[in-house]
């Protein structure tokens, strides 16, 4: 019965770790400088993408 719950606990503090490191690491990607920012609101991939252009 006492390994039970301590396998629940360990299993939530590591479940919940990961959580917060997955949330922190995405968060953080998304609001970083623009150079080091998935998406550069300011230059669209529209401006560098000529379509049409072949």
């Amino acid at each position: 019965m006492g390994t039970g719950i301590i396998g629940t606990l360990v299993s939530l503090i590591v479940g919940g770790s990961v959580a917060a490191v997955t949330v922190v690491g995405v968060v953080s990607s998304q609001t970083g400088a623009p150079s080091e920012s998935p998406g550069n609101s300011s230059e669209p991939a529209a401006s560098v993408i000529q379509y049409g252009d072949n």
